[in-house]
């Protein structure tokens, strides 16, 4: 999947060499249209409103006020708060292939092992799909705090009474979104900020996304998109009380890898957001809308504090792992950047989608 030819470049921080890969798409040719982006700077200190607390107010309306009870938590270094726990998000229209998570053990690890995956049809590996329709056979739902997560069932319309219950396939239905976490739960091993419901823990430190997927038509304005978000977002409630609120005040941490735009269904946009501010791809820029299968690996790397977005040829699902010569080939690979360091606001002015922007309380 790529070829072992070392990059006579000195990087800094470490590794000497990196490994240049033959896997990854060649710059457009359309203006504007974007095969890869790398965020730099991208940790900082500073602190988030981290949820301590929910109170679930009596039925029918919310009377606790307030409900969504917050502590500010400080975060500092390379990467903050990307460090932290991630959990990927998907909404359709989308076909879902192949899913994998690669982490190295330690900061310094000269190997990345692949700690989660999923191929359509299989059951996954340490890795689970859920949705936010708790309160049902999986779950819990109150008055002011809303649906909890809960397990996906396998058409990714609803909930399941535990994990990974059914066999997955492709098709994930236009405004229909899952998101995927790690199989330990909060129940197993005590989770960062407040969690309720079939709460979980994601990925965090360094780590690698790799998702291949389509983003079909429906003959609808539905817009698909993934992206990660903090996993204390998800654990409290991802549209309601959280620690990622709404906007450019990004909190613990969002990255849009892949957001299409409902101005232009035919093409997508990355944005990061996090307590440092927003910044991201910009006007003119776009992930042109996949028509077939697509191949993207996100990289997060503490090393360099940097996200690395890329398109690839295609990806060898089964290897269990890579070398960090072969992130740094990635990290490394010609791409639009975009510092996310210093004074920042949000770069794209154009509409976004109104389905994960949405308030604290």
């Amino acid at each position: 999947m790529y070829s072992l030819i070392a990059i006579p470049t000195l990087l800094s921080l470490g590794a000497a060499y990196a490994i240049t890969p033959n896997n990854v798409i060649s710059p457009a040719v359309i203006s504007g249209a974007l095969t890869g982006l790398k965020y730099t700077s991208v940790g900082g200190s500073g602190s988030y409103n981290q949820v301590t607390n929910m109170i679930q107010g009596a039925w029918p309306t919310c009377t606790a006020n307030p409900s969504c009870i917050t502590a500010p938590k400080q975060v500092s270094g390379n990467l903050a708060p990307f460090d932290e726990e991630m959990t990927a998000v998907l909404r359709g229209p989308m076909t879902l292939h192949n899913i994998a998570v690669y982490q190295p053990t330690n900061s310094s690890a000269a190997t990345w092992k692949r700690t989660s995956n999923w191929a359509q049809g299989s059951a996954p590996d340490n890795l689970v799909f859920m949705s936010n329709s708790g309160g049902g056979v999986s779950g819990e739902w109150d008055t002011c705090g809303g649906a909890s997560q809960a397990y996906s069932d396998g058409a990714f319309t609803g909930a399941a009474a535990s994990a990974n219950a059914d066999i997955y396939g492709a098709n994930l239905p236009g405004t229909n979104e899952v998101n995927i976490v790690t199989s330990q739960t909060c129940a197993d091993s005590p989770c960062d900020g407040f969690a309720r419901g079939t709460a979980s823990h994601g990925w965090a430190g360094s780590k690698a996304f790799v998702f291949e997927f389509e983003m079909p038509q429906d003959g609808t304005s539905n817009p698909p998109a993934i992206w990660l978000l903090n996993q204390q977002v998800v654990n409290s409630a991802q549209y309601g009380c959280n620690c990622r609120g709404m906007g450019g005040s990004g909190g613990c941490g969002e990255l849009d890898l892949f957001e299409v735009l409902n101005t232009n269904l035919n093409q997508g946009i990355t944005e990061i957001y996090s307590f440092k501010g927003a910044t991201g791809s910009g006007d003119g820029n776009f992930w042109p809308r996949p028509s077939g299968i697509v191949t993207y690996i996100a990289i997060l790397d503490i090393q360099t504090d940097s996200i690395s977005i890329q398109q690839l040829q295609s990806w060898d699902f089964t290897q269990t792992q890579i070398t960090r010569s072969i992130v740094d080939g990635y990290l490394s690979t010609p791409a639009m950047q975009v510092s996310f360091g210093g004074s920042n606001q949000r770069r794209s002015q154009r509409p976004k989608s109104w389905m994960h922007r949405r308030t604290l309380h």
